[in-house]
């Protein structure tokens, strides 16, 4: 998903003047990777935690799995919650890009752009 991802970006910031890509992830669910060679700008883990093993999760493909480890699960959402912190990183990048400077024409040709 991470390549789709990274293709995505591309995309978006050949057809977008200025986009900015950033991906939320809810957990980490992959060896984390330099972002540098990508168009993606930043990678934001939600619940700052690794998503549960594959090997854990498959029990969860029938009901009596799913069923059987609910307790589990549970305790694996609540121990790791939202985390603020990281919405609000998000939040901090948008209004970056969204806070508008007053252009000042006169000084346009000083300073060469606008």
């Amino acid at each position: 998903m991470f390549q789709e991802a990274c293709a995505t970006a591309s995309d978006v910031k050949s057809a977008v003047t200025g986009a900015r890509y950033f991906l939320l992830c809810e957990w980490l669910d992959m060896t984390p990777v330099s972002t540098a060679p990508t168009d993606i700008d930043e990678v934001i883990i939600l619940r700052k935690a690794k998503r549960i093993n594959s090997n854990i999760r498959e029990a969860y493909g029938s009901f009596a799995g799913r069923q059987a480890g609910r307790a589990a699960y549970i305790e694996h959402l609540a121990s790791h919650p939202f985390s603020v912190e990281m919405f609000v990183r998000f939040v901090e990048h948008i209004a970056r890009v969204m806070r508008s400077e007053a252009l000042v024409e006169d000084d346009v040709l000083d300073t060469g752009h606008f």
